[in-house]
């Protein structure tokens, strides 16, 4: 590899790993509220809009050059992050063994997280696809 290109390589999977942590902890977060708060469920689906969009900002700020593709690992490193943040938090914040409960909702939470994840990165990549459309449109309508 040249060693100009090294540098944003790096930075890219850097930013995929770091954002794949984040986005971990936020669903584990969010877990442990649903289990303790029934009001964290009820409007699960709200919170799943919010996260999509929030989730998305990173990936149009992070991944606009020539690694743009890098930000489709996002959600394949997410899942190994999201096991080891849960085993972390279920030390910290352990839960009763015998509540059957709590695996449904964990598969419930998990997977709507994961669909925010893949939800957010896709619109993230579009955006950024129609900036980059923009700006080549603009520079085509003036030159």
């Amino acid at each position: 590899m040249k060693k100009q290109v090294r540098p944003s390589y790096q930075r890219a999977a850097f930013f995929v790993v770091l954002l794949s942590v984040i986005y971990a902890v936020i669903g584990n977060t969010f877990f442990q509220l649903a289990y303790r708060y029934s009001a964290a469920i009820d409007e699960a689906y709200i919170v799943f809009a919010i996260t999509s969009a929030v989730y998305a900002l990173p990936v149009i700020l992070c991944f606009r050059r020539k690694y743009w593709y890098f930000a489709l690992f996002i959600p394949v490193i997410w899942v190994p992050m999201l096991m080891i943040t849960g085993y972390l938090m279920g030390a910290v914040f352990p839960l009763p063994e015998d509540d059957y409960g709590a695996g449904m909702l964990l598969l419930f939470i998990h997977g709507l997280n994961l669909a925010a994840v893949i939800l957010g990165v896709a619109l993230g990549l579009t955006v950024n696809a129609a900036i980059a459309a923009w700006r080549k449109f603009s520079r085509v309508q003036k030159g």
